[in-house]
């Protein structure tokens, strides 16, 4: 795949990860009560809303922002985290929207990839 291919298809596929988690940031910050109700029905307590709301909203600006590889390594390594959680959690309660997080990952797996082939051909 040529170079502008590879960049065309990261920024198709990283978007929707970036606006998910900046949604994700201010629906878990803002105490969402679909957001607290959904984490009740998972067994999770509302305060970790405070925790991975500001964590979704830095791994959004950090694939956003090319200046720090490592950053976007660490982002990419949270967001991983994240959905892997998130889809054993909805999976483990029985929720029909398991498959949700799992598309997610693929997503992310499929950005990271092509973020760094993109990397490795500035090299």
């Amino acid at each position: 795949m040529s170079k502008k291919t590879n960049q065309i298809l990261y920024w198709v596929i990283t978007a929707p990860i970036i606006l998910g988690n900046l949604f994700g940031a201010y629906a878990y910050t803002s105490q969402n009560p679909q957001v607290l109700e959904g984490l009740a029905h998972l067994g999770y307590p509302g305060y970790i809303t405070y925790i991975l709301g500001p964590a979704k909203g830095l791994s959004a600006l950090a694939l956003l922002y090319p200046k720090f590889p490592r950053l976007k390594e660490w982002a990419y390594a949270g967001i991983t985290f994240n959905v892997l959680g998130a889809g054993f959690s909805h999976l483990l309660a029985k929720d029909p929207n398991y498959p949700t997080p799992f598309i997610m990952l693929i997503l992310t797996t499929a950005s990271y990839v092509l973020w760094r082939r993109l990397e490795a051909a500035k090299a």
